[in-house]
């Protein structure tokens, strides 16, 4: 698998993880199961995680990617290709988002006693 190919596969497991990280926490938050809070809470753990490495992995390609000192910026096109496409401001939401519903879980935990 390539560099991309592993960038878009952390990005679609952010996609597909914070709904359901989500819905479990607002599911267990309703019932009062604390075993599906502690299943939203390994969720949002497990979303930060990824939306972390994803934005450090991206803040490190775009360091590679920058061109040597005295060089005419982006000369070769064809080096750029090279690195991986990272969209760090959706890592960045994802990570708040996952924050989010972990303070959820912890206060719905809390609230349960």
């Amino acid at each position: 698998m390539s560099d991309q190919g592993v960038a878009n596969l952390v990005l679609m497991s952010l996609f597909i993880l914070l709904p359901i990280a989500l819905g479990t926490m607002l599911f267990g938050r309703s019932r009062g199961n604390r075993r599906v809070l502690k299943c939203a809470r390994g969720l949002a753990i497990l979303t930060i995680v990824l939306a972390v490495a994803y934005d450090v992995a991206g803040a490190v390609y775009l360091l590679l990617a920058e061109p040597e000192p005295g060089h005419e910026p982006w000369a070769d096109p064809a080096a750029v290709v090279d690195y991986p496409e990272f969209f760090l401001p959706i890592g960045v939401g994802a990570l708040l988002a996952g924050a989010g519903i972990l303070v959820g879980v912890v206060r719905a935990r809390h609230r349960l006693g």
